[in-house]
């Protein structure tokens, strides 16, 4: 999968405001086998094989989603039977579990419910992924707008209009309650 064609456009393709879809593929991949490998601890074993294949393959059919989708709504419901089809050219013979963890990645939004141990786990790594890569970005947009409001306060200082009300708001600062000639 990482050396394929489809993955390397994946990583090129902005998702979710601050990452790629490939960045956020990995992430989701890297995610799932931390669950699984902390159930496994507790004696829940999963078919790790499956969770691997089905966490990268889970968003390839978001590519080119500009092009398919007419809005978020559709790509929501429409890009986990796209990325089967992308996997299955991936992997021609795409193990079952995989293609049901591709199926069911978007539950509860779209799709049908995961019905193996496997399919929430991605399923949960996806809405993890997500929610942080969304976080980040909203974050990063906060940080962007606060340098913005920063640069357009000190560029408003500079001006002389700016300056004299800074004066006459000391003025009233000195002598609260009397009269500062209407100011």
């Amino acid at each position: 999968v990482l050396r394929s064609e489809q993955f390397s456009k994946a990583l090129k393709q902005k998702h979710h405001m601050t990452s790629s879809v490939g960045e956020h593929t990995l992430r989701v991949t890297a995610s799932s086998l931390r669950i699984s490998h902390a159930l496994e601890k507790i004696g829940i074993k999963s078919d790790d094989r499956s969770i691997v294949q089905g966490a990268l393959c889970h968003d390839l059919g978001i590519l080119d989603r500009d092009k398919k989708y007419k809005n978020n709504r559709e790509c929501c419901s429409q890009h986990p039977r796209d990325s089967v089809e992308t996997a299955k050219e991936i992997f021609p013979y795409l193990d079952e579990k995989a293609e049901r963890i591709i199926r069911s990645h978007m539950w509860p939004l779209s799709g049908p419910r995961p019905g193996s141990r496997e399919e929430v786990i991605v399923s949960a790594a996806d809405k993890y992924a997500s929610a942080k890569d969304i976080m980040y970005g909203t974050a990063l947009k906060g940080r962007e707008k606060a340098k913005e409001v920063r640069i357009h306060i000190s560029d408003r200082m500079k001006t002389a209009d700016y300056k004299e009300q800074l004066r006459r708001i000391k003025i009233q600062k000195k002598s609260p309650g009397q009269d500062n000639g209407g100011q």
